[in-house]
């Protein structure tokens, strides 16, 4: 767990990395999943989420709203202290599609009523 010493979670805005181009982005996303955490010890303890102008998520159109969700003005990656993470989803009953579910919902919301 977290202290004020030891943040639980860390935001870190990269806008050289691929701003134009999401799959050079997610092939450095794969790397610093596969390769740099492994070697640094580090599955198990932080998980990535990765966060891109161009996000789009498998299987769905570049328009469609759940897009939305991990889209950032800058290529940016949000670290979590996994420990953290699985405390979260223990207080949704196990099921963390709910926050996401819950983020498409407010998006679909601002949509029919704001755009």
């Amino acid at each position: 767990a977290s202290t004020k010493e030891e943040p639980g979670t860390t935001v870190v805005v990269a806008p050289e990395y691929y701003p134009d181009d999401f799959e050079a982005y997610l092939n450095m996303v794969q790397y610093l999943e596969d390769d740099l955490m492994i070697e640094n010890d580090l599955h198990g303890v932080v998980q990535l989420a990765p966060f891109h102008p161009s996000f789009q998520f498998q299987g769905t159109e570049e328009a469609d709203i759940d897009n939305l969700t991990n889209r950032a003005p800058y290529p940016s990656f949000h670290i979590l202290r996994e420990d953290e993470v699985s405390s979260a989803v223990q207080k949704l009953k196990g099921d963390s599609s709910k926050v996401w579910n819950r983020n498409v919902r407010l998006l679909q919301n601002l949509q029919k009523n704001f755009w």
